[in-house]
């Protein structure tokens, strides 16, 4: 009985949670629909990247999650190297007049990744050849106060030229492929994948983690000055 009671309450939560999230004025459903357009970035007197409606940098998870009106639950992985990360996946949304799915990558030092790996609640492998942690409640809680240090924007459809055009002309550029490369905007805190024959993946963190951001992208690549 206890744990029904207990079940039921989460249920309600979740509801409750939902409910506040996904609610809103048309008005205000209106202002927020506008100012998805992944191009459309500036960046804070703190040196944060505001795009989407939220400041990468500064926004811990938890409040990414209420500024998107989106829930998420975060996983730790672990590369074949033992390097730890924390991501969240939202999936697909429509973002304005775009749909796309977001990844939000929090921040914290190994040591607090590494608590978390040893409390976990369950392991299992992911196609990148990776461990995939589910997080502990005690985890979970420590997960939603990190802040996003990196948003990953994964445009369903696939974007023209043309369109990749309305972020501006990149400060820097690099090589990946015959097809591909990305385009660079130090200043913006932004990093944009072109892909002629694939699909565009766009990078958001802080302007001050720009350089961080730029070594998380592949290292072989050949550097072309616009």
């Amino acid at each position: 009985m206890k744990k029904f009671l207990v079940s039921a309450l989460i249920v309600s939560a979740v509801i409750i949670t939902l409910f506040w999230f996904l609610s809103g004025n048309e008005k205000e459903n209106k202002a927020v629909a506008a100012a998805n357009l992944p191009w459309q970035v500036s960046t804070t007197t703190n040196g944060a990247t505001h795009v989407l409606g939220v400041d990468i940098g500064e926004t811990t998870f938890k409040e990414l999650m209420f500024k998107l009106r989106l829930l998420a639950e975060p996983a730790l992985f672990e590369t074949p190297e033992g390097r730890l990360f924390l991501e969240a996946n939202f999936g697909k949304k429509k973002f304005g007049v775009l749909e796309a799915r977001l990844i939000a990558e929090m921040d914290a030092d190994q040591g607090v990744f590494k608590k978390m790996k040893d409390e976990n609640a369950g392991r299992d492998s992911t196609p990148s050849n990776h461990w995939k942690y589910s997080l502990s409640v005690k985890s979970t809680q420590i997960a939603n106060d990190l802040r996003v240090w990196r948003l990953v924007y994964l445009p369903v459809a696939d974007f023209e030229l043309k369109q990749m055009k309305f972020f501006g002309e990149p400060e820097e550029k690099m090589v990946v492929s015959n097809s591909a490369q990305y385009w660079l905007y130090p200043k913006k805190g932004m990093a944009l994948l072109w892909d002629k024959e694939g699909k565009e993946i766009f990078y958001y963190a802080a302007s001050k983690d720009f350089s961080r951001l730029k070594k998380s992208l592949p290292t072989e690549v050949v550097i072309v000055k616009p």
